[in-house]
Formats: C-alpha cells, sequence, structure tokens
C-alpha cells in the first residue's frame, strides 16, 4: 500500500504525531469487504496486516499517525479545544486508480486531546459504528466506511467495564467544520488560509475557477449538508450528536455514538439520552444543520462577507426540501410532486403518529396493490388511504412499478437499535455469529433475503426503550 500524509504535512499546527497504544491479545472481528475493495485489499493482507493495523500493533511504510486538534460547538456551546481524544490519523492511502482514502484508527489510546478520557473504545460503540457505516453505505447516504474491528483482552471503565476495541474507518478526509472554527478563533490566520487552499486543492478543485473559490466552495458543502440530511430523514435517520465538531466538510456522515433509527413514529424523537434538551431530536436536525453551517461561515467570514453567504441559507432551504420531497415521493411510489403532496404527507405524518405505527413498515406496507390497502390498514388509515388511491390516479406508473418502487425505496432492513444490542450483547461473550449475519443483511436493505425474518421483526418492547448515550 502506498501511503501519503498530505494533512499532516500541510497542517502541521493541527497534528500532534504519536504512535497507538496496541490492543492486549487482539482478535480481529470483522471486516467490510466492500470497503477493502475500495482500496483494492488481497485476503492475504487482510488476514496478516491489517489485522495488525487494526490492532495498533503495526503501521505500514509511509503511515505517520497523528492526532488532530480542532474545536466546535457542542450543544450549542462553544469549546475552544477539542480534538482526536481516541483516534490517530495513520495515513491516506493512494489507490493505483488514484482515489485518496484517509485511514484512522478509533479506540488507539491517549492524545494531547483526550480531556478526561482514556483514549480507548469498546466494543459496543466499535461494532455500533461498524454496523452503521455499513447501513448507511447501503442506503445510498454519504457516510465515513468502517474498514475492520479488533477487540483485545484488556478492560475500559465505562458505566460498567468492557472490553477494549478497535475501529479502522476510512473516508476521503476527516476535516470537520471544527479544524475552521479552531484556527478561526484561536486567530491563527495563516494556518486557517492553508487549510482553505489545502481544501480548495483537494476537494474542491472545480471551485478553483470561481470568483470567489471559498464562496463556492462553502455552497459546495451547504448542497452536500442539505443533501445528507434529507437522506436523515427521509430514512428516519437520528444522529444524537450533530455537535459542528462532528460535522464532515464533504457532507460525510461522521462519528457514529448515540444515533437510532425510528421504530416507531415520533418526530420529536431523541435518541442521544445525554441530550436533555432534545436539541438534536429528529425534526430538529434540518434547522440543526442549518445552524452549524451558519457557524462554518463565521470561521470563514473573512474569505466570504456575510452579505455573500446569506443567500446560502435559503438555498439550504430549498435544496434540503427539494430532496426530502424527492426522496419521499420515492418511497410512496409516486413520480413527480404535485401541489397536494405537502398536505398528503403531512397526514400521512400525523397518521403515523397518533396510531404509534412504525415508520419503515408502514411505508413499506404501502408496496401492495392499492385495491389491497384497506384491508391491510385499520379504520383510523382509511380517509389516508382514499387520498393516496387519488393521488395514485394522477401517477406516470402503472401498480406494479409503484408497487416496485416503494420496494426499492423503502428498506426492509434496518439497523434498529435492539438489532445492534443482540449482536453486542453476543459479541461481549465471544459469540460474533450475530454480528456477522447482521452485517450481511444490511448490505441488501431493500431485497428480502432468506433466513432473515427476524431482522425485518418489528422491535420487542425492550428494544423501543433502549437508552443510548454519548459512551455508546
Amino acid at each position: 500500500m502506498e501511503f501519503v500524509n498530505r494533512f499532516a504535512h500541510a497542517l502541521s499546527e493541527l497534528c500532534h504525531q504519536q504512535p497507538p497504544t496496541p490492543l492486549s491479545d487482539p482478535q480481529l472481528v470483522i471486516v467490510s469487504e466492500a470497503a477493502s475493495q475500495e482500496l483494492n485489499l488481497k485476503p492475504d493482507f487482510i488476514q496478516t496486516e491489517l489485522a495488525e493495523i487494526t490492532a495498533g500493533q503495526r503501521t505500514l511504510s509511509g503511515m505517520q499517525p497523528v492526532a488532530s486538534v480542532y474545536a466546535g460547538h457542542q450543544f450549542g456551546g462553544y469549546s475552544p479545544q477539542l480534538g482526536d481524544g481516541r483516534a490517530l490519523l495513520l495515513g491516506e492511502h493512494k489507490t493505483a486508480q488514484g482515489a485518496h482514502w484517509e485511514l484512522q484508527l478509533k479506540g488507539s489510546g491517549l492524545t494531547p486531546f483526550s480531556r478526561q478520557g482514556d483514549g480507548k473504545a469498546v466494543l459496543r460503540s466499535t461494532i455500533r459504528e461498524f454496523l452503521a457505516s455499513e447501513a448507511m453505505a447501503a442506503l445510498g447516504i454519504a457516510t465515513t466506511r468502517a474498514l475492520s474491528l479488533s477487540v483485545g483482552t484488556g478492560l475500559v471503565q465505562r458505566e460498567r467495564m468492557e472490553n477494549e476495541a478497535m475501529l479502522l474507518r476510512m473516508a476521503p478526509s476527516h476535516i470537520r467544520f471544527g479544524h475552521f472554527e479552531y484556527l478561526y478563533y484561536q486567530q491563527q490566520t495563516q494556518p486557517l488560509k492553508r487549510l482553505i487552499e489545502f481544501c480548495l486543492e483537494h476537494y474542491f478543485a472545480e471551485c478553483l475557477s470561481a470568483e470567489n473559490p471559498v464562496l463556492a466552495m462553502l455552497e459546495q458543502v451547504v448542497d452536500s449538508t442539505a443533501l445528507m440530511i434529507a437522506q436523515w430523514q427521509a430514512e428516519g435517520f437520528c444522529h444524537g450528536v450533530m455537535n459542528t465538531d462532528n460535522m464532515s466538510i464533504l457532507g460525510l456522515t461522521i462519528d457514529y455514538g448515540p444515533f437510532g433509527f425510528l421504530d416507531d413514529y415520533q418526530p420529536a424523537h431523541i435518541c442521544n439520552h445525554s441530550d436533555y434538551y432534545g436539541r438534536y431530536a429528529y425534526n430538529q436536525q434540518p434547522a440543526v444543520g442549518l445552524w452549524n453551517l451558519q457557524r462554518l461561515a463565521q470561521a470563514l467570514s473573512d474569505y466570504v462577507p456575510s452579505a455573500q453567504s446569506e443567500p446560502l441559507w435559503m438555498r439550504y432551504q430549498q435544496r434540503i426540501n427539494q430532496h426530502y420531497q424527492q426522496l419521499m415521493l420515492d418511497k410512496l411510489g409516486l413520480t413527480q410532486w404535485h401541489s397536494e403532496d405537502e398536505a398528503l404527507l403531512a397526514g400521512l405524518f400525523q397518521l403515523m403518529a397518533e396510531q404509534g405505527v412504525d415508520y419503515q413498515q408502514s411505508l413499506r406496507a404501502l408496496a401492495q396493490p392499492l385495491d389491497s390497502l384497506a384491508e391491510l390498514f385499520s379504520p383510523a388509515w382509511q380517509p389516508w388511504l382514499k387520498q393516496y388511491h387519488q393521488r395514485c390516479q394522477d401517477n406516470s406508473l402503472n401498480d406494479a412499478q409503484r408497487c416496485a418502487s416503494i420496494k426499492q425505496h423503502v428498506p426492509l432492513y434496518v439497523l434498529r437499535n435492539y438489532l445492534a444490542q443482540q449482536a453486542i450483547e453476543q459479541a461481549e461473550q465471544g459469540d460474533f455469529e450475530e454480528l456477522h449475519a447482521l452485517h450481511q443483511v444490511l448490505l441488501r436493505p431493500y431485497e428480502q433475503q432468506a433466513d432473515a425474518e427476524r431482522f425485518a421483526a418489528p422491535p420487542p418492547a425492550w428494544g423501543k426503550s433502549l437508552e443510548i448515550s454519548c459512551s455508546s
């Protein structure tokens, strides 16, 4: 593997170089075949070098492990110094096709940015991030990728003693809004200029020819963030900790902690047990995305005056609405947005909330012939089903095509918290069979799979009340 270290070399002020702290008696638990194919990894490499890298036991020639410092607004308040408290950027692999993938270890030990933390990750949290990364990628949502996961025999104190683990994740870049905020509020004008130039050169090269390249870059960040969050909303995904330090400059879903997919449709659902005031509730995510983009714009304000950035906020709202409308049309088997569709969707969501029904399963149930829908739903649904039936008369898809479209856009399998919890509990006993089975099912979320009925089942009562915190 060929490694370069463009970020560490260009932005040394943001980096602290150090080796990872290896796991004790490590075991390679799981590898993403799809992610490994992006890197053109061979099977023998995966079982030898990759296993050692994922355990923090080895770095390859050219790797330069660094922890990065950044800042961020956390739950609305500014934290002037955060950073990779339990992560190390190992290096950037350049593939034969010319793609660049940063490899980052998570759970790799104390860094100068660990604050009160121990620099460790546990099996529970690494399993959740591995599965979430894979599930989101399969749903077509931009995300960091999980390459591999290892567990060690060392114990870590969280709410209880848990096994240490490491996750090796990958992304074109791990640069966050918080990197810009750190340099801006520290008044490090030259490093901030170099960070901007670095991003323009490597990730937004098409913006260099614009009249104001930084404005053009910010516009692209607005667009990619709007698409990502529209997809979150359509899929019923709750991030849980939308701090600005958890926002990717490339519009990637990053830092899976107390995330969750909706079970029963509750628009104000809070997936993070630590979010006492519901700042990051499901229905608040679009507004928080806008607020976070405005914090990024402030960090870029020496290059983009507020008069130029102000129109981007209307652009964000337009983009997120456009994406969301199309995504929901697809889930209803409709092809073109009509003026009455806003009321149709509002009525659907109100009905879901009042009836306390499962979000995904309610949408998936619409993938049946129109004439049979009345028999499948309760009496409370009948007025809305009549509206839907009438709306489908003015649709370019016939009934069979409508059903097929819904099945292609509403997943049968989602990463429900209780499914992850079951896999975690077995893994903590040394049995990884359920983890592997769930992983394979999530790779094909729309396709009915043999012997996978349990993964499509609604959650039991205990599964709906799981409390997920930032330590998860």
